[in-house]
């Protein structure tokens, strides 16, 4: 063995331990979250299983009582094994964008039912999430993990765990109510995401490409072009902030769950220049000098 690129959370703690093996780490850009679904609400039931009138998902209360009833440290110490990290955005800390004043949400399930509640939801209501098995690591169990977080806040979540040929059928088709997603904002910055994920959909305009959520925010879209069409860096910078903390914060359009730790394993003896990309390259690995 020369380099294992995407080294499984499994092996990893085993292969530490491996006197001939290097473990090599850097914090990734790609980001776990959870996508509500906007377009509709047919998928979603109340707990005695008949369609409720109206989307829960559309009320900002409903969307930040699923994110404090999520334990994101649990998911990245337990689930992941520590190859991710808790978040409340979408880039890490460096990245041109990252909010400085946005935490990691606290675990707080009394508030989510609180929240619930307020919304009209006492009871809470039930939904079939659909995840990828094949697609990000462990997608799969960080799906069953916030299922159970959410069905203990009243929640009732029973997650379809599908292929992601055809989980990403499901949601180009917007058939979900909410789905487990990633997203690796390949630029490194924060445009990337509020373009094509954010975004409202509008092909002529070439905005939300991949916003199989149906998200709609005209004021976000303005703060976007408007960050887009700013020459300056530190006044750039700042209006995409503000675009994250509308996002994350304000409307919550989205609940962010993890970012994705990028680890390599080598023969112990070769250096290997890490990515926050991901990607492997031939040229990367190299004996020590």
């Amino acid at each position: 063995m020369v380099l294992i690129d995407q080294v499984p959370s499994s092996d990893l703690a085993r292969l530490r331990r491996d006197p001939r093996v290097a473990i090599h780490e850097i914090q990734g850009l790609r980001l776990i979250c959870m996508r509500p679904g906007y377009s509709r609400s047919e998928r979603v039931t109340d707990n005695g299983g008949q369609p409720v009138t109206r989307n829960p998902f559309h009320d900002v209360r409903v969307r930040r009582a699923m994110s404090v009833a999520v334990d994101r440290r649990a998911l990245g110490e337990r689930v992941m094994e520590g190859t991710a990290r808790g978040t409340g955005q979408w880039l890490p800390n460096g990245a041109f964008g990252y909010n400085p004043d946005l935490p990691v949400p606290a675990y707080d399930p009394d508030t989510a039912r609180r929240l619930l509640a307020e919304a009209g939801f006492p009871q809470g209501f039930r939904i079939t999430p659909p995840c990828p098995n094949d697609r990000y690591p462990n997608d799969a169990r960080i799906s069953h993990a916030v299922a159970q977080m959410w069905t203990r806040v009243g929640v009732h979540t029973e997650v379809q765990a599908l292929p992601w040929a055809t989980d990403s059928s499901c949601s180009a088709r917007q058939e979900f109510n909410m789905r487990l997603g990633g997203w690796g904002s390949s630029t490194g910055e924060a445009s990337y995401m509020l373009v094509n994920i954010f975004g409202t959909h509008d092909r002529e305009r070439r905005r939300g490409a991949s916003n199989s959520s149906r998200y709609s925010n005209p004021a976000l879209d303005a703060l976007t072009d408007r960050a887009a069409s700013t020459l300056g860096d530190t006044q750039r910078e700042a209006l995409l902030r503000g675009a994250v903390r509308m996002v994350a914060i304000d409307n919550q359009a989205v609940i962010p769950l993890l970012q994705l730790v990028n680890s390599w394993a080598t023969r112990r003896g070769i250096t290997h220049d890490l990515r926050v990309d991901e990607r492997t390259t031939a040229m990367a690995t190299k004996p020590a000098h």
